[in-house]
């Protein structure tokens, strides 16, 4: 039987799939189709065996279809929101505004975008906000893909957030290249600290990274491509041939995802 996953993240721009600047790193990104309808969304999933997903509202005027086809499959599409910390008192009140008129249960912040550092206190109400309204926090983790200052977004400032607000559902993305090392001790050292492995193809993953998934990090690391940047046939291809053990497979596509999210994907 073929194990049906969640997309940990997807991002909004299959919308415009055109104005992502990443061709440097994705060739054919450019290729990638519009996708106009939670329809073809869906289907495009289901066609990869990925069941649900958790897409991310990238620009204002995509807020409208997200939170539409979020109302119209309410279990398998989650929408997440990006935040801009620096616009401060405003920012909450529009995170608190899609929350109540989207259904947006996580907050998506890019530190490459602010040149700060997870740890810096622009950030903090932002994660207090999170945890009275009980959404998780994704945050890129590695070498940004924009060429942008990558040290802030250094995995190890994560160990400081997750120190002063254990009870926050921290979630790195993008794998943490270079920093495996420190992905690895920052996830194993708090409870509250997952990884959405996007944005890199699974054929590029060390192995120490694929051996965490294995071991260590069985309950805490999941699918995800970040569409449009991985394909979705190619991200369950390569997962399949990375040898993820039979007991770990379900935890990693889709059982880590519902804990993270807390939420209950239909797949």
């Amino acid at each position: 039987m073929v194990e049906r996953a969640v997309d940990s993240l997807i991002n909004s721009s299959f919308l415009n799939p055109n104005a992502s600047g990443l061709g440097y790193l994705f060739k054919d990104i450019a290729d990638r189709p519009k996708l106009d309808s939670p329809e073809a969304l869906l289907e495009q999933l289901d066609a990869a065996g990925i069941g649900a997903c958790v897409v991310t509202i990238m620009e204002p005027d995509h807020a409208e279809w997200v939170g539409q086809a979020h109302k119209k499959y309410p279990r398998k599409i989650l929408p997440a929101m990006i935040v801009n910390p620096l616009e401060g008192y405003k920012e909450i009140q529009r995170v608190i505004e899609y929350h109540e008129r989207y259904g947006v249960r996580c907050l998506r912040i890019p530190p490459f975008r602010y040149t700060l550092p997870p740890t810096d206190r622009v950030y903090w109400p932002f994660y207090v906000k999170a945890l009275e309204l009980n959404l998780a926090v994704s945050m890129n983790a590695g070498m940004p893909g924009p060429r942008r200052p990558g040290h802030v977004q250094n995995p190890i400032h994560y160990d400081e957030v997750a120190y002063h607000f254990p009870d926050l559902r921290l979630i790195m993305s993008h794998c943490g290249q270079p920093w495996i090392e420190e992905v690895i001790s920052t996830i194993s050292h708090w409870d509250n600290v997952y990884m959405s492995c996007t944005s890199v193809a699974p054929r590029y993953w060390p192995e120490n990274f694929v051996h965490f998934i294995n071991t260590r990090g069985r309950e805490k690391m999941m699918f995800g491509t970040e569409y449009p940047t991985i394909v979705w046939e190619r991200g369950r291809n390569e997962v399949d041939a990375l040898g993820i053990r039979d007991e770990v497979l379900p935890l990693f596509l889709r059982e880590n995802a519902i804990r993270a999210y807390d939420f209950e994907f239909d797949v």
